[in-house]
């Protein structure tokens, strides 16, 4: 009777798994070597040396939250996983040869080449300077390593943004090489969450109390900024010129602006209340209320009404560029008749409605948002078309024509034209 075969132990398969990533580690080091060689260098290199530049290795991208920052432990999972991924994903130009290889094995192997040399220098061997001679054509060539940094931080600033929400919390991404804390000769790629609350507080206007909560945005690699504002911008008596204000938005606020923009991420709004604050164009309306301008990617998109509550501003409430209440949407109402309630009903007093590449192509709808001031929306779509979470399916536009009294031939034949 055949003897049963013992399961390998834990040992058995760590030693398994060690040796194959030897294994690939220097097929992979050989090919890189070759390659930015242009020819077969690998071989003249002894191997007490590669196994030497296998012990002083960079280590795959490893991710953990930052000391004293708390980060769920399914979200620090998936994050781990799809961060992964997209190391593997994401290529690089390698050599002038047009050979792409991934970030993960750029950022272990390829920077690992790097040792090489100063492993040769330190013990003489056929063939020397050649070797070296023929390395140094890839060590020189800084772009490879640029182009790698690059494309993390571009990686990493996503993760950030995609996770972050002015309602709830921030988070941005650092990277750093270190040494091995074991006092072992190989250095750590390493990604560090971190990840901040923004402070809330009750603010009383008109007499009644609400919560609103401190504006800013987490930078990759470099923190939060909280966002201030100059009092002289203001141009408002009785302030001090000095001191910087820092900006708040009121809970309902911030429901109201998610609904408005609703047709790109929210990560992607939010952040450009964050870019619209840093260098505000500040105007009134008709009543007389201070208006910041939003702006995405410099095209206009609404405003932000704003009240200076002590010595802190306070965003109330957020009007899309058709809104009533808006320069724009005033004049778009006293142009075509339109009211509040006729934009609502006519869904043109949301972002989603101008997702559409056919935005802008009809004459007649064309002329009457031009003639309000409203033409940037018609821009806005090619800019964030990448973006949009969902495209609109129906033009409301044709409709909003009739409604407002041109006939429906004449619609026809501007759409067909």
């Amino acid at each position: 009777m055949a003897k049963r075969k013992k399961k390998p132990s834990g040992h058995q398969l760590q030693a398994i798994a060690k040796a194959h990533y030897k294994n690939e580690f220097m097929r992979k080091l050989k090919y890189l070597i070759n390659t930015s060689c242009g020819e077969d260098i690998y071989s003249l290199i002894p191997t007490r040396i590669l196994d030497k530049v296998y012990l002083v290795r960079n280590h795959s991208v490893q991710i953990a939250a930052a000391e004293g920052h708390i980060i769920p432990a399914k979200e620090m999972t998936d994050l781990k996983v799809i961060l992964a991924e997209q190391l593997k994903r994401t290529t690089i130009d390698f050599s002038p040869n047009g050979i792409k290889i991934s970030l993960t094995d750029f950022m272990t192997v390829g920077i690992s080449l790097h040792y090489i040399i100063p492993l040769l220098e330190e013990e003489g061997i056929p063939n020397m300077n050649k070797v070296a001679s023929a390395l140094l054509k890839y060590c020189l060539n800084e772009e490879p390593k640029t182009n790698s940094m690059v494309c993390l931080y571009r990686i990493l600033e996503s993760f950030g943004y995609g996770m972050s929400n002015i309602g709830t919390r921030f988070y941005w991404l650092d990277f750093d090489v270190t040494d091995n804390e074991e006092d072992k000769p190989v250095f750590n790629n390493r990604v560090k969450i971190y990840t901040e609350v923004p402070k809330t507080i009750n603010v009383k206007i008109d007499g009644i109390s609400r919560p609103a909560l401190r504006v800013g945005w987490a930078n990759c690699m470099q923190g939060m900024t909280w966002l201030t504002v100059m009092p002289s911008l203001l141009n408002i008596s009785g302030l001090p010129d000095d001191q910087p204000m820092e900006v708040y938005i009121q809970s309902h606020a911030l429901r109201r602006f998610s609904e408005r923009t609703e047709g790109i991420y929210d990560f992607m709004a939010q952040h450009y209340i964050y870019q619209s604050f840093l260098n505000p164009k500040i105007c009134y309306d008709r009543n007389h209320n201070l208006l910041i301008e939003y702006r995405i990617l410099d095209s206009k998109a609404g405003y932000f009404r704003f009240d200076v509550v002590g010595n802190i501003i306070v965003i109330r409430t957020f009007l899309f560029l058709t809104s009533s209440g808006t320069p724009e949407g005033d004049l778009l109402g006293k142009n075509t008749g339109l009211k509040m309630l006729d934009k609502n009903y006519l869904s043109i007093d949301k972002l989603s409605s101008f997702m559409s590449s056919d935005i802008g192509k009809n004459e007649q709808i064309n002329k009457v948002f031009t003639e309000a001031g409203c033409q940037s929306l018609f821009e806005l779509y090619a800019r964030v078309a990448d973006i949009c979470t969902n495209h609109s399916n129906q033009i409301p536009f044709a409709r909003m024509l009739d409604y407002i009294g041109i006939s429906e031939a004449s619609i026809e034949e501007t759409i067909t034209a």
